[in-house]
């Protein structure tokens, strides 16, 4: 009588932990988790972190750092990444420590305006040459950086005629910094804007198979251009909250926030790929690393070596994007 071989069943390779950590990250609860480790990590190595004027002083300098990480978002779940937005917002400062000694309050809603305006056409030059965003917004980078070098001369602008204006943003409600809780209400907007309108379907669709997105319907050109605009305008008002934060601008300001804010977007959940992910998730993605700065300060290491942890992560993050695509085209 012939015998038939039947294969062995495929080995189950989770254990029960990773598991559990699967189904968490899938939920979008990972990022919360490890924000609630970290704050008690930081609180026991030193108890003053839970003082008001240190957590205070965390939402002051996670403001522009998160609204940075929202603009990466958008633009991350189309499945594109924008590597001019910390750029463009040091520019974005410089033209208004110049503006607002001549226009006054007039300055900021032109350089929010003036900042969109160049992701719109980053947006436009990507999608009519077709050439990868990384390459597209890695040399309007390089376009910003001279552009901020030349109209600051190199030089640190302090802020005096006009400051008033701004200055506001970091007075504080109820003992909390009205930069923060702006930066709330901004992503408590743009999570609405995602969940009740259609726009937020389309991005993901985007991200994850744009042919197919393209063919259904969607118009992924002009969807493609807003979300290059939103990143942009987020970069000018990061600008401003940086100007009135620091009371100066320069030609590098926000530079060091790129990788802080591309790693506050994969820690938040975000794929690298595209598709997956959201606003909510990158806000506390940035908390995350705003926190994790803090850390790295009060255990001594140099700020020098905390852009090499930050490219890790997002090297560690692309890897795995990878190991992942490569592990289903197997499958």
């Amino acid at each position: 009588m012939a015998t038939t071989s039947q294969a062995p069943p495929e080995a189950r390779t989770d254990t029960a932990g990773t598991s559990r950590l699967r189904r968490l990250h899938e939920a979008g609860a990972a990022p919360f988790f490890v924000l609630a480790a970290l704050v008690i990590a930081v609180g026991a190595y030193d108890s003053s972190f839970f003082q008001a004027p240190s957590l205070i002083s965390l939402l002051e300098q996670a403001a522009p750092l998160t609204l940075l990480a929202i603009g990466e978002a958008l633009v991350v779940l189309t499945g594109r990444i924008d590597l001019s937005n910390a750029g463009l917002a040091s520019l974005a400062g410089v033209a208004l420590a110049h503006g607002l000694g001549n226009w006054g309050p007039a300055a900021v809603p032109l350089v929010v305006v003036g900042a969109a305006l160049c992701g719109t056409l980053i947006g436009v030059i990507h999608i009519t040459t077709q050439v990868p965003s990384f390459i597209i917004t890695l040399g309007f980078l390089g376009i910003f950086a001279g552009l901020s070098l030349t109209t600051s001369r190199a030089d640190s602008i302090l802020v005096t005629d006009g400051y008033g204006s701004i200055e506001w943003i970091f007075y504080r409600i109820f003992g909390l910094p009205i930069s923060y809780l702006l930066v709330l209400l901004v992503a408590l907007a743009l999570m609405a804007w995602m969940k009740a309108l259609p726009i937020g379907r389309r991005i993901r669709a985007i991200g994850l198979n744009e042919r197919a997105a393209a063919h259904s319907g969607i118009r992924t050109r002009g969807i493609v251009i807003a979300v290059f605009t939103a990143s942009a305008a987020l970069a000018g008002l990061a600008a401003v909250f940086q100007v009135a934060r620091l009371q100066s601008a320069g030609a590098t300001t926000s530079d060091t926030l790129l990788l802080p804010a591309i790693a506050a977007v994969i820690v938040g959940g975000t794929a690298i790929s595209g598709g997956i992910g959201g606003v909510g998730r990158t806000l506390c993605g940035a908390l995350v690393i705003a926190l994790l700065r803090v850390g790295l300060d009060l255990v001594g290491i140099n700020a020098a070596f905390q852009p090499i942890l930050y490219g890790g992560i997002v090297i560690m993050a692309i890897a795995a994007t990878a190991n992942r695509r490569r592990g289903a085209a197997v499958a």
